[in-house]
C-alpha cells in the first residue's frame, strides 16, 4: 500500500511544539552537561582563588537650607532648592580631588593592600624562575638570557631606566583608579542622604576610608566656602575703593554746577517762574478781552459818527454812563418846565425864554460830554492795547526763563542721578562687605553623618553561592540555545519524529550507525544474529510486508536525496532481509557510481544491468548469487556513457517484466534523486519506493524538494529509512525498547 501525500503539505505552517525543542534538548544533553560542568568548575576555581572585600558604608545628611549668620545670600553660588543641587554634592564626593586628599590622609600608598607589584604577574613568575646572585637585577638576568636566545629579534635589549618621575606619576593615577573603583556613592531615593561605601579586604580599612571621606568631604566644602567668601571680601574691598571715588568725583560735578549756574534750589526756582507765566498768561487773557472790547466799541462809535449825538445816544455803552444819564435826567427836567411854562407863557414870555435857554445849555452840555466820552473810549482803548502788548513782551521773557531753567534743571537732575547712584551702589557693597566678613568665620557644616560606617562582619563580594547558581544558569541557558541554534542551523533529520512532522512522510524504521572501514564495509551486512542492527532492518522489512499484503509490491525502489546516506548499503540489507522470506534479486541501477561489485569482491568485468540491456549477456550470466542467502544481486555491469538513456529505455522495462516472473521481489537501487533524475524514470516502473535519510546528512529542505520531485512524476513512496542513527542517541533507544531484539 503506498502512501498518498499531497506535496502542498511541506509549505504548510507548522503550531509551536515544545515538546519538539525539549526532544531536542534531551539529545544534546551531555554536550550540554558537560558545558555546564566545564564553566562551573572554572567559576568555583577563580572563587576559590579570589580575595574577598567587605563593604562598610556610611551615611550622610546633606542639608538643603545652609545656617547662614546674618540675612544675606550665599555667596558660594549654589542654589540648595534646586534639585541638581545634591546631584552636584554627589559628583563632588566621587571626584578624584577628595579621593586623593583620602589617600593621601590615610597613607594608603603604602598600605599592602594598595602596594602594586613591582612587575606584572607573568614577569614576575618568570622572575621567580631565574636564579640570581645577591644585588643582581633579575629582570637584567632574564633580559639576557632572552637576548642570548632571541638576538634576531629587533628589540632593544637594553632600554634606558624608567624615569622616576613617570614612574611616581603612573603610581599615582593606578592607585587613584583602584581608589575610585571601590568607592560607591548611592543617593537614597526622595531623600537628602547619601550612602558612601567602600570595598576592602581589610573591614577595618573599609569603614575608616568611607567616614574619611565623609570628614574630607565636609572639609572641603568649609574650606571652599571659606576661600569663596574672602576673596569675595578681598573684591569687595578693592571695589569699595573705586565706587568710592566715582561718588567724589560725582558730587564734586554736581557742586560744580550749582556754583556756575548760582542754584539755591531747582525746584523753587523753576516753580517760581512757572507761577509767574501762569499769572501773566491770566492777565494777558484778560487784557486781550478788554482790549478786544474797547477795539470793538471804538470801531461802532467811528462807524455811528463822534456828531451824531442821536444815533450815539442809542449805544448802550454810551447811554449807560453815568454822566449822560444825569444830562439826560437834567435835559427831560428841562423839558418839562418848558412845556409847563408853554402852557402859561408865550414864547416872547422872559420864563419862557429863561426855561428855553436852559434846556439848549443842557443839550449843549450833554453834546460836550458825549464828544469827552468817545475820545475817552479811544484813550482806552490805547491804553488797553499798550498793556496787553506789555503783558506779551513780559510772558515772552518769561518763557525764555523758563525754557532756560529746565535746561538747567535737566543738567542738574542728571548729575543728581549720578550722585545717588553712585552712593547706592556705594553703600549696597559697603554692607555686602561688612555682612561678608560677618560670616567669613562662621563654620556652619552643610553635612553631617547620620550613621557612621562599621567593619562588616561578612565578606561583600565575590558572592560566592549566587555567582555559582548564576554561572550554572546562564551556562545552561547558553547551552541550551546553542542547542538550539545549532539544531535549527543544521536543519537535518535527527530525530524520527522529524520524519512525521518535517517531511509529512511515514517512517519505516531506525537504522543505527555502524563502525565501517569503506563505504560499503562487510559490517553493514544483515546477519541472523540477534543484534540491533540486524533486529532494525527486520523491523523495516515487517513494516514493508504489512503494508503490502494484499497488492505484493513485486518491484522496490531504493533512493536518497544526495550520495553517501547508506543507500547501497540499505538496498543491500533490505535485500538480505527480505530475502530469509523469499526470492529476492537486487539490481544495482546506480550505473554512475555503482559499489556492489566491488563490496562483493566480483571482478571488474563482471556483467551486469547494462550488459543486460544491451543483450551481450544473458539474464543467467548478469546475475550472481549470494552464497548461504536465497539473494540473487545483479551489478551495475560495464560502464555506459548514458545512464539515463538506458533506464528509460524500452529493454529495461521489459527486462523488469521478464525477470518479475522469476523472483518474488526485486529491488531496485537508485542514484540520488537530488544530483540525477535517474530515481525519477526508475520510480515510475515499480509498485513501490523506499526513500533512504542519513542521520544528520541532508538538509530538510532539500529533501522536501527531492520528496516533491518524486510525487510529480506520481511515484509511490512507502516511507523513510532513517540511517546511521548513533546509538546514544534517545530516538534509537526509544524504538529499540519498543521494538526488542527478537527476530520477526
Amino acid at each position: 500500500m503506498a502512501i498518498k501525500v499531497d506535496k502542498d503539505l511541506f509549505a504548510q505552517e507548522k503550531d509551536i511544539d515544545l515538546g519538539q525543542y525539549f526532544k531536542v534538548l534531551w539529545r544534546y544533553k551531555w554536550p550540554i552537561i558537560l558545558f555546564v560542568t566545564l564553566v562551573t568548575g572554572a567559576v568555583t576555581f577563580f572563587l576559590m582563588n579570589t580575595d574577598p572585600y567587605y563593604r562598610s558604608s556610611g551615611r550622610l545628611l546633606i542639608e538643603s537650607e545652609q545656617a547662614k549668620a546674618v540675612s544675606i545670600d550665599d555667596v558660594y553660588g549654589l542654589d540648595s532648592s534646586r534639585k541638581e543641587y545634591l546631584q552636584t554634592q554627589f559628583e563632588i564626593i566621587k571626584s578624584r580631588r577628595l579621593a586623593e586628599r583620602v589617600i593621601e590622609r590615610l597613607n594608603l600608598i603604602v598600605h599592602p593592600e594598595f602596594v602594586l607589584p613591582k612587575y606584572p604577574k607573568w614577569q614576575q613568575w618568570l622572575l621567580d624562575k631565574v636564579e640570581t646572585a645577591p644585588n643582581q637585577d633579575p629582570m637584567e638576568v632574564v633580559r639576557a638570557q632572552l637576548q642570548q636566545y632571541l638576538y634576531w629579534l629587533p628589540v632593544d635589549w637594553n632600554p634606558p631606566p624608567p624615569d622616576p618621575v613617570k614612574q611616581l606619576e603612573q603610581r599615582r593615577v593606578l592607585l587613584l583608579n583602584e581608589f575610585s573603583s571601590r568607592l560607591s556613592i548611592s543617593p537614597v531615593p526622595n531623600t537628602q542622604l547619601v550612602d558612601i561605601s567602600f570595598y576592602a579586604k581589610n573591614p577595618r580599612l573599609a569603614a575608616l576610608v568611607a567616614n574619611t571621606m565623609g570628614d574630607i568631604y565636609i572639609e572641603n566644602h568649609l574650606d571652599a566656602k571659606l576661600n569663596v567668601t574672602r576673596k569675595a571680601s578681598q573684591w569687595l574691598s578693592a571695589r569699595l575703593d573705586e565706587l568710592l571715588v566715582g561718588l567724589r568725583q560725582s558730587e564734586e560735578r554736581l557742586q560744580r554746577f550749582r556754583e556756575t549756574e548760582g542754584l539755591l534750589e531747582i525746584d523753587g526756582t523753576v516753580g517760581l517762574v512757572s507761577r509767574e507765566m501762569s499769572e501773566l498768561t491770566a492777565q494777558l487773557a484778560m487784557a486781550r478781552q478788554r482790549r478786544d472790547d474797547a477795539r470793538s466799541l471804538l470801531n461802532l462809535v467811528r462807524r455811528k459818527g463822534a456828531d451824531s449825538i442821536e444815533d450815539l445816544d442809542g449805544l448802550t455803552e454810551i447811554s449807560g454812563h453815568r454822566l449822560i444819564q444825569e444830562m439826560q435826567k437834567s435835559e427831560v427836567a428841562a423839558s418839562s418846565n418848558v412845556a409847563e411854562l408853554s402852557k402859561r407863557y408865550g414864547p416872547k414870555h422872559n420864563k419862557m425864554i429863561a426855561a428855553k435857554a436852559q434846556l439848549t445849555e443842557v443839550r449843549a452840555n450833554m453834546r460836550s460830554q458825549v464828544r469827552k466820552l468817545v475820545q475817552g473810549i479811544e484813550q482806552e482803548y490805547t491804553t488797553l492795547n499798550a498793556s496787553a502788548q506789555a503783558l506779551e513782551r513780559q510772558l515772552e521773557r518769561a518763557k525764555t526763563q523758563y525754557q532756560e531753567q529746565s535746561r538747567v534743571e535737566v543738567q542738574y537732575r542728571e548729575l543728581q542721578r549720578e550722585v545717588e547712584s553712585n552712593r547706592r551702589i556705594y553703600e549696597t557693597f559697603l554692607n555686602r562687605m561688612k555682612e561678608t566678613g560677618a560670616v567669613a568665620d562662621f563654620n556652619a557644616a552643610h553635612a553631617r553623618f547620620t550613621d557612621l560606617a562599621e567593619p562588616a562582619l561578612y565578606p561583600a563580594k565575590p558572592k560566592k553561592k549566587m555567582l555559582l547558581i548564576i554561572a550554572v544558569m546562564a551556562s545552561t541557558i547558553f547551552g541550551c540555545v546553542v542547542a538550539l541554534a545549532h539544531n535549527a542551523l543544521t536543519d537535518t533529520i535527527t530525530a524520527g519524529e522529524q520524519v512525521e512532522t518535517k517531511l509529512a512522510a511515514k517512517m519505516l524504521g531506525i537504522i543505527p550507525l555502524q563502525k565501517t572501514k569503506g563505504r560499503l564495509d562487510a559490517s553493514h551486512f544483515f546477519s541472523n544474529d540477534a543484534n540491533s542492527f540486524a533486529e532494525a532492518w527486520r523491523t523495516v522489512r515487517t513494516g514493508y510486508l504489512l503494508a503490502h499484503l494484499d497488492d505484493g509490491a513485486k518491484l522496490i525502489c531504493i533512493t536518497s536525496t544526495v550520495p553517501g546516506e547508506g543507500k547501497s548499503t540499505s538496498s543491500y540489507n533490505f535485500s538480505l532481509a527480505l530475502s530469509q522470506l523469499e526470492k529476492v534479486l537486487l539490481i544495482e541501477a546506480d550505473l554512475r557510481k555503482p559499489v556492489l561489485a566491488g563490496s562483493l569482491q566480483l571482478p571488474s568485468y563482471q556483467p551486469g544491468l547494462s550488459n543486460l540491456i544491451a543483450a551481450t549477456h544473458s539474464s543467467n550470466d548478469c546475475v550472481y548469487s549470494v552464497p548461504d542467502t536465497n539473494l540473487d544481486v545483479m551489478v551495475a555491469g560495464t560502464p555506459v556513457s548514458n545512464p539515463l538513456e538506458v533506464l528509460a529505455s524500452p529493454q529495461f522495462k521489459s527486462q523488469l517484466e521478464l525477470l518479475s516472473q522469476k523472483y518474488d521481489r526485486i529491488i531496485i537501487d537508485t542514484a540520488p534523486v537530488d544530483v540525477v533524475s535517474d530515481a525519477l524514470v526508475v520510480s515510475r516502473l515499480v509498485q513501490s519506493t523506499i526513500y533512504v535519510v542519513k542521520f544528520g546528512k541532508a538538509r530538510r529542505e532539500l529533501i522536501r524538494r527531492s520528496l516533491t520531485r518524486l510525487f510529480a512524476v506520481h511515484a509511490k513512496i512507502d516511507g523513510i529509512v532513517l540511517n546511521a542513527v548513533p546509538k546514544d542517541q534517545a530516538t534509537y533507544k526509544r524504538y529499540k525498547s519498543y521494538y526488542g531484539t527478537g527476530k520477526s
